[in-house]
């Protein structure tokens, strides 16, 4: 059958198609892997011929290494080659200067940003830089994002993002900004978090932050107000959508009232769910 995927791979007239049916079937042939790189160098959409060659990079022998880095060279776009060339260059660590040098060349803030983010590990001297950008972003969500994607590199943004995050217009942007800040939060910030997701009136999306929010919580890191403030905030959701939290919930009820608590909670749920049968 492995045999007849990969015929029927090739017959695939659409070269993004292709590709993604090659790629599929390169751990079961990976003699397919030159005809999969080849592949990915005539699609003709720069965007996916970048993410492509993003999929195909773990995978490339030595050999192949060359040819995609000429493919990433022939990139146009100056963000999407500077995401190629940050690819390639685990595997062509010379590379890296080029890259560097392609992500500071790239007019648009927001991409910028993210590319230099991206090569921070590599060079922390850019960090600052990078800062600039993030804060350089004309659209809060924008701006939020890349504030949050330097949070790992430098902590001390985490406010600003909040701020940011906090003033975006649409909810569903919010949320998703919450969701994405939520693994760095400090306990002093998780109240005003807590406060910016009660504050979505949509009852998915604002179950959806504070969810993310309180999932990374742990009982030291809880004390008894905040501990006031999270009930608070769950309080504003429907039954299903706040028993969907509750599990997450478990060892914060125990330090606060002991494993009879959990028991009584649990008791409850029981009861009022008896009550819609």
């Amino acid at each position: 059958l492995l045999s007849e995927a990969l015929d029927c791979a090739r017959g695939i007239s659409n070269e993004l198609s292709r590709f993604n049916a090659l790629v599929a079937l390169a751990p079961h042939f990976p003699d397919v892997l030159p005809e999969a790189l080849d592949c990915a160098r005539g699609i003709k959409s720069e965007y996916y011929r970048v993410n492509a060659l993003v999929a195909l990079a773990p995978h490339l022998p030595d050999v192949l290494l060359p040819k995609a880095l000429d493919c990433a060279r022939g990139i146009s776009d100056e963000y999407e080659r500077a995401k190629a060339l940050i690819t390639l260059a685990p595997h062509l660590p010379d590379v890296l200067p080029e890259a560097l040098d392609c992500a500071r060349g790239i007019s648009d803030q927001n991409c910028r940003a993210r590319a230099l983010v991206a090569l921070a590990p590599h060079f922390p001297d850019v960090l600052p830089k990078a800062l600039d950008c993030a804060r350089g972003i004309k659209y809060e969500y924008h701006r939020a994002f890349a504030l949050i994607a330097l949070a790992p590199h430098l902590p001390d943004v985490l406010p600003e993002a909040l701020d940011c995050a906090r003033g975006i217009e649409f909810e569903h942007h919010r949320a998703y900004a919450l969701e994405r800040l939520a693994p760095h939060l400090p306990d002093v910030l998780l109240p005003q978090a807590l406060d910016c997701a009660r504050g979505i009136e949509s009852e998915y999306y604002r179950a959806f932050g504070l969810q993310h929010l309180i999932e990374n919580l742990t009982p030291s890191s809880v004390d008894f107000p905040l501990w006031q403030e999270i009930l608070d905030s769950l309080a504003s959701l429907t039954r299903p959508n706040f028993l969907e939290a509750l599990p997450q919930l478990a060892p914060l009820i125990i330090k606060f009232g002991g494993v009879e608590a959990l028991r009584e909670t649990m008791a409850a749920v029981e009861d009022v769910s008896g009550w819609w049968k």
